[in-house]
Formats: structure tokens, C-alpha cells, sequence
């Protein structure tokens, strides 16, 4: 068996270990990294990445298809799906070939292979040539996670995982979605604004669950006028081939109907990828719902173990796993104070319009015993908003009301994906409502919104008939 003898090894280049390893070899460290598919992981290959670009493609033709009302003719736009899928696939080389690129400046060696972990200091990694024992004095395990279903509902040719979703052959007349989470949302929006028909299956009693309603409500009102059909309170039970498509009979409240589509795309979640990748072999047993417990420094519960990005517990975002891959990184380098350790993470939804929020939610706040106050302003107020044909929703700040500290901000609209940096940096400094509101603001900018919001939380909105 040919071995390499290492400082660290990392099993899994998505955002946590491909962050986590660049930053072990800037501290000096001798790292390989162990992935058997691209580099990036879920995120950058069949994730975050691909489905913003798609996303981005469907706005155009969205837009396209309302610009007479600003008294542009261009006609009704037409989708060449196979030329979508390979600009996507360009935009997704490039940002991986990157990730490699860094790794040779950093002389990370990648190992590409299934790594399985055999002791607290070595991992087995099966690669084309045969298998190589990778030795070394602290492991990263950082393997990500992997969409799930149900029984009757695997994935196959007529039901779509969203891996299948973002690289269709053809562009589907009719789109059944299980699961009106946020992927299904962000999925089925784009499928929607190309042309497609959509219906979303939800247990619950509203899309989005775990969103503040007020968000949610704004993005499903967005979605109906776009055409999708929502069936919340329902369960899809089985389904079955009708001609090239398929039927699915949906339960709401004991009473079936069946659904027509030409596919049927699953999202009703992900699950940590912790099976099968060795940890009985280092005494690991996973917590609640597949995850692996970890300290402040993301260490595990055997010497010399880490864990890092959706397999360390929720939220499963890629951002999260990149900080607590830098965290284990300095925790492994002996940097003095290492520690993973946030106020607040942001959580970004990129529906139409987009919601965004950090922090405490109003009834959060209240409940974590905080005198709460509240200000809220309106994107149909704001200049730039209103030129961008893209007024609808509201950015609020709660705050705590005996010392004015901002506990958490909601955002649902236009570009609020990139504007909830503000929010999240104001909560991770500690910042008050009044120090936002006294910043000036570029005008005319999205970012007055928030400026607003947080006068109005003193009563003192300047555009606001209250």
C-alpha cells in the first residue's frame, strides 16, 4: 500500500476543508486534501454556484418579457436550455479550476479518491491507481452533506434531485416540487420565470417553513402572480409513469387529487454525509439528525479529529462551514484564542424578490427575555428600488429597547442577499440602531432602506407618513 505522510489531512474539498486546507498551508502546514469528485464540493458543482447562475438567467427573461413597460420592445424571449447549461457549467469550471489553482500556489496536495478514516491519524483513500494510506497528526473531516427523499420517490429519470434540476436536457412543460423549502422555492421561481408550469407539494401550512411569515408571505404572493400553484398541508404519496411524464396523488386533509407533470423534483432537505466514512474506527458516534458534536475549536470528541462545515451541525450553509474551517485551521496551528465564534449567521434566499435575515426575529427576541423595539421601512419608498422595478418587500430591525443594540434584521427584496452584510456586520460589532441610522448612506441606494428601517426603530423615519 503506497502512503503519504502529511501534516494534516482533510477528507472533503467543499467551502469548509478547501478554505480550511488553504488557510493550514498559509500557517506553514503540509496539507492533502482527500475528494473524490471536483473541487468545491456541493457548493461550487451542483449547489450555491450553479443555481445562482441559473437563477440570474431566468430574472433576464423575466425582465425581458415586462420591459415594454419601460417602453422597450424586445418580444417574448426565447431559452436555448443546452447553451444555459454549458454557460452554467463555465462559470462553475472556472470558480473550481480556481480552488485548484490555489491549492498548487499553496502546495496543497489533492488526493482525488473515497477517503475512509481507519485510525485518529491516517485515512484509506481508494483512487484509480489502488489505494494510499494518507498519514497524518490531525485530520479535517469535512465530507458535506447530500440531498435526501422518501421511500417510493427515489431519484431516478423522472424524479430530480437538485443536481438533475440545474442541468436538464430539455426544460420540462411541468414541474411537480416536494418540498417548498428554500431550494424548492429558489428552483421552482426559475423554472417558472423560464416557462414552466410549476406546483409545489408542502407538508406544512406555508412555504418557507422556519422563515419569519412576513418574509414568506411577500415571496409566495411574487410566486403565484408568476404562475406557481401551491398545495400546502399536503403530502405526495406515489406516483406513477402516464405517458412520457408522470401522476402523482397528493394528499391535503385525507382527500387525494392527482398531479400531472413532466417531472417530479425532490427537496425536502439534506442530510450530513457522516455514514460510511470510517468514524466507528475513532470511537465517533453522531448526535441528532447524523451530526457530529464539536467544541469551540470544531473538535470532535477523539484526538486530533475535526469536524467542519454541514456535518458540525446547523445552519448546513456554505458560508458557516468556511468560517468554521478558518477556526480549525487556527485551532490546529496553536494560534492563541482559535475558537469558531459568532454572534449571528446570515441566512440568504434566493427566491423573487430575495429574502435575507440575521439574528433574532422579533418573537425570538422577546422570548429570549428582551424589551423589544422595531423599525421597518418600506422598498416601495426607495428611489432606486422603485427605478429597478423591484419594489416590493421591507427591510425590519429589531433592537433591543433599553440599550438600542440591534438584535436581528429580516429583508425580503430587491438584492437583499448582498445588503444583509450591513445587518451582520452591525450585529457582530455590536452596533446600534442609531449608529446605522447616523451613517450616511449613498443616496439613491438599496442599503437607505436599512438606514431608515433603523431611524424608524426612534420613531424618526424621514420617508415614512407615519
Amino acid at each position: 500500500m503506497a502512503e503519504i505522510k502529511t501534516d494534516v489531512a482533510v477528507l472533503g474539498a467543499g467551502p469548509a476543508g478547501y478554505v480550511c486546507a488553504i488557510r493550514l498551508a498559509q500557517y506553514g502546514r503540509k496539507v492533502v486534501v482527500v475528494e473524490q469528485d471536483n473541487l468545491g464540493g456541493t457548493c461550487l458543482n451542483v449547489g450555491c454556484i450553479p443555481s445562482k447562475a441559473m437563477i440570474v438567467a431566468g430574472h433576464f427573461m423575466e425582465r425581458a418579457r415586462t420591459a415594454a413597460e419601460m417602453g422597450i420592445s424586445v418580444g417574448e424571449p426565447k431559452l436555448d436550455i443546452k447553451k444555459l447549461v454549458d454557460w452554467k457549467s463555465g462559470v462553475v469550471r472556472k470558480l473550481t479550476g480556481g480552488v485548484e489553482l490555489l491549492f498548487k500556489k499553496r502546495s496543497i496536495q489533492w488526493l482525488k479518491g473515497k477517503g475512509t478514516v481507519v485510525s485518529p491519524n491516517s485515512i484509506d483513500v481508494k483512487t484509480a491507481d489502488g489505494v494510499t494510506r494518507v498519514s497524518a497528526r490531525d485530520l479535517v473531516l469535512a465530507s458535506g452533506s447530500e440531498p435526501v427523499t422518501f421511500p417510493g420517490f427515489e431519484f431516478g429519470e423522472h424524479v430530480w434531485s437538485s443536481t438533475e434540476a440545474l442541468a436538464p436536457a430539455e426544460v420540462p412543460h411541468k414541474l411537480l416540487i416536494v418540498g417548498g423549502g428554500y431550494i424548492g422555492m429558489e428552483l421552482g421561481m426559475f423554472y417558472a420565470h423560464i416557462g414552466t408550469k410549476v406546483a409545489v407539494v408542502e407538508a406544512l401550512d406555508a412555504i418557507l417553513p422556519g422563515t419569519d411569515p412576513e418574509l414568506s408571505r411577500v415571496v409566495a404572493r411574487k410566486a403565484q402572480k408568476a404562475g406557481i400553484e401551491f398545495h400546502t398541508g399536503s403530502f405526495a404519496r406515489e406516483w406513477k409513469k402516464k405517458g412520457k411524464g408522470v401522476e402523482v396523488r397528493v394528499e391535503t386533509g385525507g382527500k387525494s387529487q392527482s398531479l400531472e407533470a413532466d417531472r417530479i423534483l425532490m427537496t425536502v432537505g439534506r442530510r450530513p454525509v457522516t455514514a460510511g466514512i470510517g468514524l466507528e474506527a475513532i470511537g465517533l458516534k453522531t448526535v441528532k439528525a447524523g451530526f457530529l458534536e464539536v467544541n469551540a475549536q470544531r473538535q470532535t470528541k477523539a484526538p486530533h479529529v475535526y469536524a467542519v462545515g454541514d456535518i458540525a451541525g446547523q445552519p448546513m450553509l456554505a458560508h458557516k462551514g468556511s468560517a468554521e474551517g478558518l477556526a480549525a485551521a487556527a485551532a490546529i496551528a496553536g494560534i492563541k484564542g482559535a475558537a469558531y465564534d459568532v454572534r449571528a449567521v446570515p441566512a440568504v434566499i434566493f427566491t423573487d424578490p430575495e429574502i435575507a435575515y440575521v439574528g433574532m426575529t422579533e418573537d425570538e427576541a422577546r422570548k429570549a427575555g428582551h424589551e423589544v423595539k422595531t423599525g421597518r421601512f418600506s422598498f416601495g419608498a426607495n428611489g432606486r428600488a422603485l427605478a429597478l422595478r423591484a419594489a416590493e418587500g421591507f427591510i425590519k430591525v429589531v433592537a433591543d429597547a433599553r440599550d438600542d443594540v440591534i438584535l436581528g434584521v429580516q429583508m425580503v427584496g430587491p438584492e437583499v442577499t448582498e445588503l444583509i452584510a450591513e445587518a451582520t456586520l452591525a450585529i457582530e460589532a455590536g452596533l446600534t440602531s442609531e449608529d446605522v441610522a447616523l451613517t450616511v448612506h449613498a443616496h439613491p441606494t438599496l442599503p437607505e432602506v436599512m438606514m431608515e428601517a433603523c431611524e424608524d426603530v426612534h420613531g424618526l423615519c424621514i420617508h415614512a407618513a407615519k
